[in-house]
C-alpha cells in the first residue's frame, strides 16, 4: 500500500505558486495594428472592461464578452450617467494619423483611463518631437490623477520631477518602465521611400512583426 504523494509547506526555490484571477486586472485591455501590401492599415484597442470581462462567453467561440458599461455612473450630474438609450463612453482611442491624405502613423495603447495621455503623449513624441514611432513609445511617460498627482517614471530626469513639485504637483515616482502608463504599440510611415515601420512597449506584452 502507497501513501502517494503528499501536500507539503515547503515552498521550493522558483516554484511556480498559483495564479490568482485578481492580479489579472492589467492584463484584459490590448492594442493592435495590422498593415497590408496594398497600404490598408487597420487600428484596434479591445477591452474585457475586468478580469473576464462579463464573465459570459459566445458559445462555441471562447469569446468573453465585456463589462465596460462599469465605467457608466448612477450620479444624475456625470456626462456618463446611466439612461435609457445611453451608450457607455470608453477610453478606447486607436488612432491614425494622415498627411496629404497618405497614412502616416497609427498609434495605441491599453491603459484604462490613462489611455488618453499615453496616446497624446506618444503622438507628440512623433508629431511635434521627431521620433521614430519606436522611440515615441519608448520615451518615459507620466499618467496624471486629480488634485495635481503624478505618476512620473524614474527615467525622467530628476530636475524636470522637481519642477513639476515646485509648480504644485504631487509626484509619485514609478519604475523606468512602469505598466501603469499603459503598453503603445505602432506603425509608421515613411515618407519618402514608403516603407513602413512597426513598433512594441517593452513595458507590456508586444511584438512587432514582419510576415
Amino acid at each position: 500500500m502507497s501513501e502517494g504523494e503528499r501536500h507539503s509547506r515547503e515552498t521550493l526555490a522558483g516554484q511556480i505558486a498559483e495564479g490568482h484571477p485578481a492580479k489579472f486586472e492589467n492584463e484584459h485591455t490590448t492594442h493592435f495594428a495590422c498593415a497590408d501590401g496594398d497600404g490598408m492599415i487597420v487600428s484596434v484597442t479591445q477591452t474585457l472592461g475586468v478580469p473576464f470581462g462579463s464573465g459570459f462567453a459566445v458559445p462555441g467561440t471562447g469569446i468573453v464578452l465585456n463589462n465596460a458599461h462599469k465605467w457608466m455612473d448612477r450620479d444624475p450630474d456625470s456626462p456618463n450617467a446611466v439612461r435609457p438609450g445611453r451608450k457607455g463612453v470608453t477610453m478606447m482611442s486607436p488612432t491614425q494619423v494622415f498627411r496629404d491624405g497618405r497614412f502616416a502613423l497609427s498609434i495605441g495603447t491599453p491603459g484604462s483611463y490613462g489611455i488618453l495621455q499615453t496616446t497624446a503623449q506618444m503622438l507628440l513624441n512623433v508629431l511635434e518631437f521627431g521620433f521614430n514611432v519606436q522611440e515615441a513609445i519608448e520615451a518615459p511617460r507620466v499618467r496624471v490623477y486629480r488634485d495635481r498627482l503624478v505618476d512620473a517614471e524614474s527615467r525622467i530626469p530628476a530636475e524636470t520631477r522637481e519642477g513639476l513639485a515646485a509648480r504644485g504637483h504631487q509626484v509619485n515616482v514609478i519604475d523606468d518602465w512602469s505598466w501603469i502608463v499603459g503598453g503603445g504599440q505602432g506603425i509608421a510611415r515613411d515618407p519618402e521611400s514608403g516603407a513602413l515601420m512597426a513598433a512594441a512597449d517593452p513595458r507590456r506584452d508586444g511584438y512587432a512583426l514582419a510576415i
